[in-house]
C-alpha cells in the first residue's frame, strides 16, 4: 500500500481523493447561489469537532478550504477533480467570514495527531492553501 493509499487518496492535492471529488461535483451541480452555503456547511462542520475529525468530514473541509481559496487565486490547478465552475469565466466571490473561518479549519486540520494532518502537511497542501487565503 502506497502512502496515498492509506488515506484514501491518489495524490496529495485537495481534491485528489473520492470524498472530494464527490464534493466538487456536488459544488458543480448546486445552484451558484447554494454554492457558499455548502462550503460553509462542510468548513463549519470541520470547525465544530473538538476531537479528531474524521476522513468524509476532514477531506471535505480541505476541499472547501482550497476552493475558498481558488476564490482568490488558482489553487487547484489542473485537477481533473476540482470543481468545473472554478475554470468559468465567471467571478466566483466569497464573504471575507468564510475566508477567515477556511483559515481557522486549515490550522485545525494542521493542528490534529492523524494521518490526514500528516499526509497532507507534509505534501505542504495545508501551508499553500493558508498561504493562499492570507495574502
Amino acid at each position: 500500500m502506497t502512502q496515498f493509499e492509506s488515506v484514501g487518496a491518489w495524490d496529495a492535492g485537495p481534491f485528489d481523493n473520492d470524498d472530494a471529488a464527490d464534493f466538487a461535483t456536488e459544488l458543480d451541480d448546486a445552484d451558484p447561489n447554494q454554492r457558499i452555503v455548502l462550503l460553509r456547511d462542510a468548513l463549519q462542520a470541520a470547525a465544530d469537532i473538538d476531537d479528531i475529525i474524521d476522513e468524509e468530514v476532514y477531506l471535505r473541509a480541505l476541499a472547501a478550504a482550497a476552493v475558498v481559496a481558488a476564490s482568490r487565486v488558482d489553487t487547484v490547478g489542473d485537477s481533473g477533480y476540482a470543481p468545473k465552475f472554478l475554470a468559468g469565466d465567471d467571478d466566483f466571490a466569497v464573504p471575507d467570514d468564510l475566508i477567515d473561518l477556511a483559515v481557522l479549519v486549515l490550522d485545525r486540520l494542521a493542528e490534529g495527531n492523524d494521518e490526514y494532518a500528516e499526509f497532507f502537511g507534509e505534501a505542504g497542501t495545508l501551508e499553500s492553501l493558508r498561504g493562499a487565503l492570507t495574502t
